[in-house]
């Protein structure tokens, strides 16, 4: 008797190592998980922001910098170019959209017609894909 006893106090105990082994590896796993979409969440939002900051950066060296080089690139002076971008908003009603200044498009469209390049290349130089060049592009015309 006391034999088989203790063999089922042992199956017993087995049995209950392994569900609470399964039970902490379950949740070591969902913790796991938890932990690196937070990350990667993270991630995305820093790479939005600096994304953001190269955007800025890159239309201040365009419009920003000096004459010489808003005229190189976009073939006006910065007087000329905010001239512009107040007629385009006044006269044509265009506006900035929530990703995209108005300053940023006009100078996306001036780009375009000044070096004739396609979209994708405008969307590199721009940190955009080619879609919101494309439709900013419409937009403008």
């Amino acid at each position: 008797g006391s034999s088989s006893f203790s063999a089922r106090r042992g199956r017993r105990n087995a049995i209950f190592f392994n569900l609470t082994t399964s039970i902490m590896l379950v949740y070591y796993y969902v913790w796991f998980m938890f932990a690196l979409a937070y990350r990667r969440k993270c991630w995305q939002i820093e790479r939005r922001i600096k994304i953001r900051e190269l955007r800025g950066e890159n239309l201040y060296r365009l419009i920003g910098e000096s004459d010489a080089m808003c005229i190189s690139q976009l073939r006006m002076d910065r007087r000329t170019f905010h001239i512009l971008c107040e007629m385009v908003r006044d006269v044509g009603g265009l506006k900035g959209t929530r990703n995209t200044s108005l300053e940023e498009i006009v100078a996306s469209f001036l780009y375009v017609l000044s070096h004739h390049l396609k979209n994708r290349t405008v969307g590199k130089f721009f940190y955009r894909s080619p879609e919101p060049i494309s439709r900013n592009f419409n937009a403008c015309l």
